[in-house]
């Protein structure tokens, strides 16, 4: 059922005109002789900052600069020597081979404490939390969602930025979404870059739901595309979470933090939980969020 659910999918997607791959993040590492050495040159022509690892293998006659694995950061728009080599005898050839890994976003970025979200969603809007840390955790079990926060909607329910930032990448050719894990990376989505370097993730938007692109400065409140049902979901929600990447033995992971939402003027703050029903309203005084049983507050995941 599964291969069959694949093949109907990049049939239909191909039928549509959609099946073009996502154009990669513009990042690189490139070897470029100097003398009789080697520079490993990382170039990042994007808006957000890149963590990269480099490390080489198979080295033969050669001296680094500096201690492998090397882990550093690339600004936006931005080249950096990684590392220099040197043949350690000039009379004998290096030969060397080079990994890299790169994840978007600062591994150094510390999460601001006084960092406070407005809720995702525009003005007005009224929805319940399906799933936050305080669980139960069903699809928030990996260190990437542990604080993730799912509100259930309905599709094409304006969505806003939660924080000021950046754009940095967007996802909106996807068109499925349903329980088969083989639609887990066809999720649309918008990342924001925020001042304290973590990273947004709004997820499961509509097909072409999304109304930023990378580069645009945008304020809370602004916003960003529409909800909708695309990727590895049981139905229409809204996943949004705050990230950084941290190493690893292989390069990065994406870790997810703790974050605090107000609502009202002047602002009321909590900390999202399951089953609270969550309202925009930025008028009035803020009040906490009542807890609701419904059964339906549970479902979309």
């Amino acid at each position: 059922m599964r291969l069959f659910l694949l093949l109907w999918l990049l049939i239909d997607s191909a039928s549509a005109g959609i099946a073009e791959a996502k154009q990669p993040y513009p990042f690189s590492v490139t070897v470029e002789r100097i003398g009789n050495g080697q520079n490993l040159i990382a170039r990042n022509s994007g808006p957000a900052p890149v963590s990269v690892r480099l490390t080489l293998s198979g080295t033969d006659n050669v001296v680094a600069s500096q201690p492998l694995p090397v882990h550093a950061v690339v600004r936006p728009n931005s080249e950096m020597v990684l590392l220099q080599i040197r043949p350690a005898d000039p009379a004998r050839s290096l030969r060397f081979s080079s990994q890299s890994a790169y994840n978007l976003g600062n591994f150094r970025a510390e999460h601001d404490p006084h960092a406070l979200y407005r809720l995702p969603f525009a003005d007005g809007g009224s929805f319940v939390i399906s799933q936050a840390a305080d669980g139960p955790l069903t699809t928030h079990s990996a260190a990437d969602s542990e604080y993730a926060v799912d509100f259930t909607l309905p599709e094409n329910t304006p969505i806003v930025a939660a924080r000021d930032g950046t754009v940095i990448e967007t996802e909106s050719a996807n068109r499925y979404g349903g329980r088969d894990r083989v639609l887990a990376q066809m999720a649309n989505y918008v990342r924001i870059l925020h001042a304290d370097e973590t990273v947004a993730t709004y997820a499961h938007l509509a097909p072409d739901g999304v109304t930023v692109a990378p580069g645009q400065r945008v304020a809370a409140g602004t916003l960003i595309g529409y909800s909708g049902a695309t990727g590895y979901t049981s139905g229409p929600h809204l996943h949004f979470v705050v990230q950084k990447p941290l190493p690893t033995a292989a390069g990065f992971a994406m870790r997810s933090l703790p974050l605090h939402f107000y609502v009202g003027n002047p602002p009321y703050v909590f900390e999202p939980r399951t089953r609270q029903r969550v309202t925009a309203d930025y008028s009035a005084p803020g009040t906490p969020p009542p807890l609701v049983n419904e059964k339906r507050a549970i479902q979309a995941r």
